[in-house]
């Protein structure tokens, strides 16, 4: 369990009786305990702190460092929040290698403790909403996310239960799955490192230009691959993504081929592959399907037209999103 402090003690029903007294030997226990409690605190602040936070430790130290945070927050219910923040935060070290260690290590933890995966998550996602972080921090957070063992939660008919109005409203106000969340999440990245392009376009050299285009790619791919990863393991109530399609379309339309490719392959799949605007049969479809179906095929012409989709990684990909349309 976790330690109490001295303050959290329940003194007042003894102070306000008095004829019930506490034995010296338990406040004393409570008071060694919370000293324990204190000098832990100061443990992980004054060495694991510093010594994961300092620009001027060796690698080797900050992967000790991390190992021991991470024995700790599997093995000691104490402290779990501050070694959780100091795990994650590695994963913006400049360090490769520490932040690979810093995944590593988080995804040990779920191993031993898969229940905690909702709580890991929103701690990547904190440090992923960061207004300074760089560029290369926000990738491996991106990656760690699109890494984690998602599981589909069952659907519940909340309008067909035979219950009252107050229990239903409370279910249609609980959180969010975490497949939700995490594309929530993508979508809103997207938005910052649009914003981020926006702004690098409009001042600065061409090495930066350059090197912010390779890296612009690579997180919208990584974006792209997670939002494609996630969207399977939507149950019904949160399926409602069309929010994000005209976010789609801009993708569609003017990143590099490969984030391009991905974001026509989740356009598929939301505007034909849905099961809730119709079926696939000879049958009459509504008309928000068949509109959906043909700003989809318009998309997908104008790229099969670019000459830069037939050059690339992502050639496979797309003459396979092809033969599916």
């Amino acid at each position: 369990r976790k330690l109490v402090p001295f303050s959290a003690r329940p003194l007042y029903p003894y102070e306000s009786s008095g004829s019930r007294t506490l034995s010296p030997r338990l406040l004393l226990l409570w008071h060694y305990e919370a000293l324990i409690k204190k000098r832990y605190a100061s443990f992980l602040s004054n060495y694991l702190g510093r010594t994961l936070a300092s620009d001027s430790s060796l690698d080797e130290y900050k992967r000790m460092a991390l190992q021991t945070a991470t024995d700790l927050l599997r093995d000691v219910p104490e402290g779990e929040s501050t070694l959780l923040s100091m795990i994650a935060n590695k994963l913006g070290d400049p360090s490769r290698k520490i932040a690979s260690c810093a995944g590593h290590q988080l995804r040990m933890v779920l191993e031993k403790h898969p229940a905690m995966i909702q709580v890991i998550a929103r701690e990547v996602q904190q440090l992923a909403h960061r207004p300074h972080l760089s560029s290369r921090a926000l990738y491996n957070c991106i990656i760690f996310l699109n890494q984690l063992k998602l599981v589909k939660e069952e659907d519940d008919d909340i309008d067909n239960v035979d219950d009252d109005s107050d229990k239903k409203k409370q279910r249609r106000d609980t959180p969010s799955s975490l497949p939700a969340s995490l594309i929530n999440t993508y979508f809103r990245l997207f938005e910052v490192a649009i914003k981020k392009g926006k702004t690098t376009k409009n001042g600065g050299n061409n090495m930066v230009e350059g090197d912010d285009a390779g890296v612009k790619s690579r997180l919208l791919s990584a974006l792209l691959t997670g939002v494609n990863r996630s969207h399977p393991f939507l149950p019904r109530k949160d399926a409602a993504m069309e929010k994000h399609v005209d976010a789609l379309y801009k993708i569609a339309h003017t990143a590099p081929p490969a984030a391009s490719t991905q974001a026509l392959m989740l356009l598929f799949n939301l505007a034909v592959g849905t099961h809730s605007g119709g079926s696939t049969g000879p049958g009459p479809k509504s008309d928000a399907y068949n509109a959906r179906m043909d700003r989809f095929y318009r998309a997908l012409y104008s790229k099969v037209g670019d000459p830069s989709m037939l050059v690339g990684r992502q050639l496979t990909m797309f003459f396979n999103l092809v033969y599916k349309a």
